[in-house]
């Protein structure tokens, strides 16, 4: 390598298009870079292995960490529990409002049958008056 002043004759050993390289290349451990084809995957469909004593997903083939499935499928039972804990307090407490809501039906029906028994005994006494005012009207009549 010839050391000169101008810059154009200056002949680079370490000419990379990444200047990072040579980092890079001292890693042990490299992280895969994502695929653009890469779609995300639920794991719905799990396949466990017995023989292998190994987990993995049905649909893509990834292996999963069996204490990660296990947490997941803890969590999913804790909030379904607390689910259905807040889902029976719901039902007892829309049973306590019906069963309330079909006591006040009969006392309503009660006060209106009670309701219908005044109004005919008014409307008899009503008839009743009015006979007597035409008794004594067309008597009054008479009289005169």
């Amino acid at each position: 390598m010839i050391l000169t002043s101008d810059s154009d004759n200056v002949i680079s050993l370490w000419d990379r298009s990444d200047p990072n390289a040579d980092i890079n290349e001292m890693k042990n451990f490299v992280e895969e870079e994502r695929r653009e084809t890469a779609r995300y995957c639920p794991h719905t469909n799990i396949l466990v292995s017995e023989y292998e004593r190994s987990i993995s997903c049905r649909l893509c083939g990834a292996a999963l960490d069996t204490f990660d499935y296990v947490l997941s499928i803890a969590k999913r039972e804790t909030r379904l529990d607390w689910d259905l804990r807040h889902l029976r307090s719901e039902i007892k407490r829309r049973t306590e409002s019906l069963e309330n809501l079909k006591r006040e039906e009969v006392n309503t029906r009660a006060r209106i049958k009670t309701a219908q028994f005044k109004l005919h005994d008014v409307s008899l006494a009503l008839e009743e008056a009015g006979e007597k005012l035409l008794k004594v009207k067309n008597h009054g009549k008479r009289g005169s």
